[in-house]
């Protein structure tokens, strides 16, 4: 049995088998005496914490008295199952969490990103994920400029309707220099003919809002529970307890209540474009006369 905590696949073959369990009528302890196994593989499964072999998945719906013909739909599921190293062959170093990531990215109905210190991963320019990625120096250049490329390749593989929630200090911070910024920054209010993507500015003079406690993304799927993710400087934390991703929906619904809207987001974003080339202008060195 692998481990696939964040995985949404995972996440649907688990909320099939508990819906198809509890309309059977049967408990869990009930099955795992029936199955000979512990009541908590049961549990895992129903939580997607882990995910069963096709051999134990078949003999708990044929316990629970599912016909073939009802089985198929669940059964199915659990053979899509990504490989664990479907992007990491392509990309050498790619941390997996990062492979559940783009899982959740392809899969998922509706994306909202929280990112109050820098511009979300999914919106970033090549020059600014340069910026970001490369100052690890771990990696070789090589390695950055894949890196680089599987970022920007994100983006085209993303069918959900996204909503950034940026803070207005990622707007601020000249990550790559000022030149890197006011492309970045002119690149978020520029149209787009791309999946639907809104972009919200949260001002940093709102007083409180649980997004202070961090930057987090929350994944909703049409077939599938929804998680969150948490991502950190070397790692990432997915979490799909049902109270603590409820937590972060709740969390959600109030950092839209306190981001402007996409209408004022934008002139607010030019407002800063506009001062830093005002800025750059006035600290360039006037032209030597002929």
């Amino acid at each position: 049995m692998a481990d696939t905590a964040g995985n949404p696949r995972a996440r649907a073959l688990a909320a099939a088998l508990r819906r198809a369990r509890t309309a059977a009528g049967y408990g869990v302890r009930e099955v795992a005496r029936t199955l000979a196994m512990s009541h908590t593989t049961i549990s895992q499964w129903e939580t997607g914490k882990r995910v069963p072999s096709l051999a134990d998945l078949t003999a708990m719906l044929t316990a629970i008295g599912l016909t073939d013909e009802s089985q198929e739909p669940i059964l199915e599921l659990a053979r899509d199952l990504p490989s664990p190293d479907r992007w990491t062959s392509t990309v050498p170093g790619l941390p997996p969490y990062l492979e559940g990531v783009m899982e959740c990215e392809r899969t998922a109905a509706e994306v909202v990103d929280w990112s109050p210190l820098v511009i979300p991963d999914l919106l970033q320019t090549a020059e600014y994920a340069t910026a970001v990625i490369g100052d690890d120096d771990a990696l070789t250049r090589a390695e950055v400029q894949a890196r680089v490329e599987l970022r920007l390749s994100r983006r085209p593989a993303l069918a959900a309707e996204y909503t950034a929630l940026v803070g207005e200090w990622a707007l601020r911070q000249r990550v790559g220099g000022t030149a890197v910024l006011v492309e970045q920054l002119k690149r978020l209010v520029k149209p787009r003919d791309e999946a639907p993507v809104t972009v919200r500015v949260v001002p940093i003079d709102t007083g409180w809002h649980p997004g202070l406690a961090g930057p987090f993304t929350l994944y909703n799927f049409a077939d599938a529970p929804s998680v969150a993710y948490l991502g950190h400087h070397r790692a990432g934390q997915f979490v799909y307890d049902e109270a603590d991703v409820t937590a972060y929906k709740v969390a959600s619904a109030r950092l839209r209540r306190t981001a402007l809207s996409p209408a004022d987001s934008v002139p607010f974003i030019n407002a800063i474009i506009k001062k830093l080339e005002k800025n750059a202008a006035r600290r360039s060195p006037s032209p030597k006369p002929g």
